[in-house]
């Protein structure tokens, strides 16, 4: 039987060399989840691979594997880049710059942040309207480095998917919180993304993204994750999230959000409950499955048990095409 090329769309995430596959399709209205599954790549896929490209093919045969041996029928593929690989800057600017007087502004701004031409990245940008207190308008604004893009071209020409689109994993992640839970008008959200090598903080103002942030923290050497009881993660978790908070203008504690949703690979119940005894907001693992879904009878008990590993999969194969 031949595979649909138009229902359905696979998102995809590699994080260090777990790699993560969620196929998603639309019926009556409504998106469930009808195959997921995990694997590995051979490496992790970062800056320094870009300029190997024997490493093509590697990572073609761990996604046609995997996407082979897992009875995927959608060919349309949504790849996640992590955050780390891309610039995100909220700028403000003149209410009156529209058109391509906003565009050369906002290439100006990112001008002056990247070392190289304009021409070796891909800048795109969303236009924030003024709030009522507000004088100015804002941009945000998503850089990423063409060869990037190029790159993960290259790969998918050797799979059997097809490259729809290319998405960053913090916007993945925002469309799955707003596809499982309810956000509060004019009230800020919290999104953590606990990673081994650093930790990805997210601030939603009432449904729309606000800000994104990045802590390098190694887990690991931190002795993190040998603290079972989650206590001193979530100390470092609260104390920074604290933080972004006040420098954001956002308020004056933790306690000022909404909500706080936690999801990613090294994150825990037990980091959770630490952090509930600490505040009195909503705090809990991000479930990517809590209102979609899930039709794929074969799926695996540890995917069950984990689903917050698969926020970031699960919101790129969301992503309207």
């Amino acid at each position: 039987m031949a595979k649909d090329v138009d229902t359905g769309i696979i998102g995809i995430s590699i994080r260090d060399t777990a790699l993560r596959m969620s196929e998603a399709a639309r019926s009556n209205g409504e998106y469930k989840i009808t195959h997921i599954a995990q694997g590995r790549v051979r490496t992790p896929f970062v800056f320094s691979s870009l300029k190997d490209s024997s490493l093509i093919h590697k990572y073609a045969e761990d996604l046609n594997r995997l996407y082979e041996t897992s009875n995927f029928q959608a060919r349309r593929a949504v790849f996640t880049l992590d955050s780390s690989m891309v610039l995100i800057k909220r700028i403000p600017v003149d209410v009156n710059l529209k058109g391509q007087r906003l565009k050369d502004h906002v290439f100006w701004e990112v001008e002056q942040c990247v070392i190289n031409p304009l021409e070796e990245y891909i800048i795109d940008f969303e236009h924030v309207p003024p709030a009522e207190d507000q004088e100015f308008a804002e941009v945000i604004v998503v850089v990423v480095r063409r060869a990037a893009v190029e790159f993960l071209k290259a790969v998918f020409k050797n799979t059997d998917l097809r490259l729809a689109a290319v998405e960053v994993d913090v916007f993945a992640a925002h469309r799955v919180l707003l596809s499982n839970y309810d956000a509060v008008q004019e009230a800020y959200t919290a999104l953590i993304d606990v990673r081994k090598d650093n930790l990805q903080f997210a601030v939603l103002k009432n449904k729309e993204f606000y800000l994104a942030q990045e802590v390098d923290y190694a887990l690991e050497e931190q002795g993190a994750l040998q603290n079972t009881d989650g206590s001193y993660l979530s100390r470092i978790l609260s104390k920074e999230l604290r933080r972004i908070i006040i420098d954001s203008k956002i308020g004056k504690s933790v306690d000022d959000v909404q909500a706080i949703y936690i999801y990613g690979e090294n994150v825990s119940p037990q980091i959770v409950e630490a952090l509930q005894h600490i505040h009195r907001v909503r705090i809990d693992l991000a479930n990517p499955f809590r209102r979609i879904k899930i039709v794929d009878e074969a799926m695996a008990p540890e995917i069950q048990e984990h689903p917050e590993a698969f926020v970031v999969s699960v919101g790129a194969a969301l992503k309207n095409l």
